[in-house]
C-alpha cells in the first residue's frame, strides 16, 4: 500500500527548510536542489509542490505571517503589558522571530526588483501595521493613551519605532539588547500617555 503524505505537513517543512537555508546562506543560495536537500526530500517532490521559487519564496513570507498571527492569537492580558507583548512578537527577540526578520529582509529586497513577490512582502508589512494600529487602540481602550490621539499618526508612528527596533536588535550583540527595546517601547507609550492629542 503506498504511503499517504500529509501534503500540508509537507510544505510547512519545505517552508521551514527554505527558510533555514535563507538565514544560513543567503538569498543566493535558496534553490530547489538545496532546500530539498534542507528537507531531506527529493528534489521532484519538491517541485511538485512548488513548481517555481517564487512560489516557494511567497510561501516563506506567508508562512511567516501566519506563524506571527497564531503567537498573537495566544496571547492574554490586556493595555500596555499586552501591547508590549504583541509588539515583541515582531521584534528579533528568539532565533525563531530572528530568522523570520532575515527571511523577510532578504526577499523584501528581492521584492524590489521581482513584482511577483511584492504582494506577499506588502501583505507582510501590512500585517506589522495592523498589529501596530491593534496596540494603539488597545491603548486607547485601557486608558492608558488619551482617546483624543491622532491615532493614524501614532500607528505610523508606531510602525517606524518597530521597524528601526527590529533592525537594531538584529544587528545587536548586546545581551540586554531587548531589554533595552522593551524600555524604549514602555517609555514611548508613557509619553504618548502624556501628550493631551
Amino acid at each position: 500500500m503506498p504511503k499517504l503524505i500529509d501534503h500540508a505537513q509537507r510544505d510547512r517543512e519545505i517552508g521551514e527548510a527554505a527558510m533555514r537555508v535563507l538565514a544560513r546562506d543567503g538569498l543566493v543560495a535558496l534553490s530547489v536542489r538545496k532546500v530539498a536537500e534542507e528537507a531531506g526530500l527529493a528534489t521532484a517532490s519538491l517541485r511538485r509542490a512548488f513548481p517555481t521559487q517564487a512560489a516557494l519564496r511567497s510561501f516563506c513570507l506567508d508562512g511567516i505571517r501566519s506563524a506571527v498571527a497564531d503567537r498573537l492569537r495566544r496571547l492574554d492580558g490586556d493595555g500596555g503589558r499586552r501591547v508590549i507583548a504583541m509588539l515583541e512578537e515582531l521584534l528579533p527577540l528568539d532565533e525563531v522571530r530572528r530568522t523570520e526578520l532575515m527571511v523577510q529582509l532578504q526577499l523584501g529586497s528581492l521584492a524590489l526588483t521581482d513584482g511577483s513577490l511584492a504582494p506577499s512582502v506588502r501583505e507582510l508589512s501590512g500585517g506589522v501595521r495592523r498589529v501596530c494600529d491593534a496596540a494603539i487602540a488597545e491603548l486607547v481602550r485601557a486608558g492608558e493613551v488619551p482617546a483624543s490621539v491622532d491615532a493614524a499618526f501614532e500607528g505610523d508612528r508606531l510602525h517606524a519605532l518597530l521597524d528601526g527596533l527590529a533592525l537594531r536588535l538584529l544587528w545587536s550583540t548586546d545581551s540586554d539588547a531587548g531589554a533595552r527595546a522593551r524600555t524604549m517601547l514602555e517609555r514611548h507609550f508613557r509619553m504618548l500617555g502624556r501628550e493631551d492629542g
